[in-house]
């Protein structure tokens, strides 16, 4: 400790001088005979004291302090907390005997030690969990937390007991790749294979359409059940829909189950896959799995109108007819307008056309959705004619080259990295040339670039009011873009994405409700539900006075009510997690004289990944250990660890030193100081009279 000051040390004489000379004038002018010599010298010592520090306190002198502290080695204990721990033989003696041994760790080492326990699983939970109720195991989201909770501190070493199964997340080998500390690892469960059977893992699709045919695919894994035969079921509601004997012919079998269903009715559909049981498994648990299929009552339907064959038509009908989602039909202008066709979106190309019947504007403006396709076949003033939301005036026969330059700020849709490579190197569009004139509401996807001028003609362009919604190509040959996407990347994807988007943007019916429910259509069942809900007054204005209420119902018709919270200008439910099942949901809210209702369901799937695997990898934890200057230690060595640690000369206490200056006119005692001098003096001066 010690004084600074930012004047030089010779103003501290300064500050002497004026002590004593103001206590000379003050107590020696004066009568000596007056007052006692001592008592006179006692008060000079204190007007010396006083007003010598208030002088030096102008001088701003500041106070230096060094504090040395000492941070002990943190070490982190990480446990797993899944449920595959307590899937195995040993699962009492986990619940019991490990546990007291690990408490008993943990209590010696805060001895020496600062102590932090963590358990993981689906998360990181600190103080330890040790219930084994975890439906996931992460390693690698544990090594990642305690690199950035533990940046830059004094840790020690990282304890991690685990039976090694990793089902989520990335490898933990490479997480911790970058771990500074020593890893020691505690091996947990069994690595014997024991005679089991099990639903390794469903492939099938999540939605399907009335009356097709589905594949579900299933593969059935067995160890240890050489010359048996497995009976594998497919049902829903108890009723078995498929069922597949098959022998096993091997001690490690593992087969691929295709099972073809049919959709029969529209909505959730709950398949159950289950094999039949074999005695002397290690666990019944992963010879059953859950799936949720959604069942879809229609397709959305496209109607494409044409005059003409073109090489356009097959390429529009190619990205179409490859998404499920849609269903094409193909008219001439004259069957169209015959025709009564209801549809999602109408693309016309080049229709109105110089052959073809004309389509009138009482016609096109009946239509939610339109897309409208430009070429050397359109008739250019019966198209104006329709006021679609675009006119083009140009001279009869004039095209141009015309190739696409994206829009980056368009609104309405992205596109992927593989568009977005491929649409510098396509071929141009044969496009009209002229004045193109477009109405603000207008958003361009894509720019004309003519003979390397970039123009503000669009090629293609949507436009949408309230209640309609519009688009434009205006120019053709783009099924030269589909090659040039085959030639680049040996496939249509980034064209046939691009096609379908342009659908998709159109087809798509804006709600226009008042009272509108947001929610995905399926959770897992370790995830919360969480719902969103808008309500509009007449003018279409957000609102979120009223109360909106929500009751949810399971399959067995047990209720949960539920009332949204309002946040900002709209509604939010977190209403927690639910078991697997399917789910139905009846909101409603009453604002003045309306009331709204909304109807919906929602499915929460099974999440069995603890149960597909249940042989310990302690391979992972040994080479986990080994490249982290730790080792692998068996439960029963649990109580060598701290001698382990305190051998360990990389672990051990770090001595920081601090300096911190403060100002000395911050001291309360400096001033308790002072007002004593100044108290004292002015008792003695009453004292002797003076």
């Amino acid at each position: 400790m010690g004084l600074l000051t930012e004047y030089p040390v010779w103003f501290i004489l300064l500050c002497l001088l004026l002590g004593a000379t103001y206590a000379f004038l003050l107590y020696f002018r004066a009568d000596k005979e007056s007052a006692n010599p001592w008592l006179r010298w006692v008060m000079v010592g204190f007007r010396f004291l006083a007003v010598f520090l208030i002088s030096f306190l102008l001088l701003s002198p500041l106070i230096r302090q060094q504090l040395t502290t000492i941070e002990k080695p943190v070490i982190i204990i990480g446990q797993d907390n899944s449920q595959s721990l307590l899937l195995g033989r040993d699962s009492a003696w986990i619940k019991g005997e490990y546990l007291e041994k690990l408490e008993k760790l943990v209590t010696e080492l805060e001895e020496s030690y600062d102590v932090r326990t963590y358990s993981f699983g689906e998360g990181v939970t600190s103080p330890m969990r040790t219930d084994f109720n975890e439906k996931l195991t992460d390693i690698s989201h544990f090594f990642s937390e305690i690199t950035n909770r533990y940046l830059n501190r004094n840790v020690g070493a990282v304890i991690l007991a685990s039976d090694g199964i990793c089902n989520f997340g990335t490898d933990p080998y490479y997480a911790a790749r970058d771990l500074p500390y020593p890893l020691y690892t505690i091996t947990l469960g069994d690595t014997t294979d024991h005679r089991d059977l099990s639903v390794k893992k469903v492939l099938h699709n999540a939605q399907i359409f009335l009356g097709d045919e589905f594949p579900i695919e299933i593969q059935v894994d067995a160890i240890h059940c050489e010359r048996e035969h497995i009976s594998l079921s497919v049902k829903e509601k108890n009723k078995v829909l498929k069922s597949v004997d098959l022998p096993v012919t091997g001690n490690r079998f593992s087969r691929q189950i295709a099972v073809l269903l049919e959709a029969k009715e529209h909505g959730w559909h709950r398949y159950m896959i289950e094999l039949a049981p074999l005695e002397g498994e290690l666990s019944l648990d992963n010879n059953r799995q859950d799936i949720f299929i959604e069942v879809l009552d229609v397709r959305t339907k496209i109607v494409l109108v044409y005059d003409a064959p073109h090489p356009d038509l097959g390429v529009i009908r190619k990205a179409l007819e490859g998404n499920e989602k849609y269903e094409l039909i193909e008219r001439s202008s004259e069957e169209y307008l015959l025709a009564s066709d209801s549809a999602a979106l109408v693309i016309f190309y080049q229709v109105p056309s110089l052959r073809g019947v004309r389509i009138s504007e009482s016609v096109t403006t009946q239509l939610p959705s339109a897309l409208f396709v430009l070429g050397s076949q359109s008739d250019l003033p019966a198209f104006n004619r329709m006021n679609s939301g675009l006119l083009l005036s140009s001279s009869h026969g004039s095209y141009s080259e015309s190739y696409p330059i994206i829009n980056k700020a368009f609104p309405y849709f992205t596109i992927n990295k593989a568009l977005t490579r491929l649409i510098p190197q396509l071929s141009p569009l044969q496009s009209p040339f002229g004045v193109y004139q477009y109405s603000p509401l207008t958003e361009v996807f894509a720019y004309q670039r003519i003979n390397g001028i970039i123009t503000q003609f669009p090629l293609i362009c949507f436009t949408h009011t309230a209640d309609q919604k519009r688009g434009f190509i205006t120019g053709e040959n783009f099924w030269r873009w589909r090659l040039t996407n085959y030639t680049q990347a040996g496939d249509h994807l980034a064209f046939d994405e691009l096609i379908q988007k342009i659908v998709q943007y159109l087809s798509i019916r804006q709600d226009r409700s008042f009272f509108r429910v947001k929610l995905k259509p399926d959770f897992l069942e370790n995830e919360p539900v969480v719902m969103e809900a808008e309500l509009y007054n007449q003018s279409y204005e957000l609102i979120n006075d009223p109360d909106v209420t929500l009751v949810i119902t399971d399959e067995s018709g047990n209720n949960y009510p539920f009332t949204f919270g309002q946040t900002g200008s709209i509604y939010f439910l977190r209403a927690g997690a639910f078991p697997p099942g399917l789910y139905t949901y009846h909101a409603e809210v009453t604002a003045g004289k309306d009331h709204h209702e909304k109807r919906g369901s929602f499915v929460v799937t099974p999440v069995n990944l603890e149960s597909v695997n249940l042989t310990a990898d302690h391979n992972l934890l040994f080479r986990l250990a080994e490249s982290h200057r730790g080792k692998l230690l068996h439960p029963d060595e649990l109580s060598t660890l701290p001698g382990l640690l305190l051998q360990n000369e990389e672990i051990h206490s770090i001595s920081y030193v601090q300096k911190i200056f403060s100002e000395l006119i911050n001291a309360p005692w400096v001033f308790l100081l002072i007002l004593a001098f100044l108290t004292g003096e002015w008792t003695l001066r009453k004292y002797t009279g003076l």
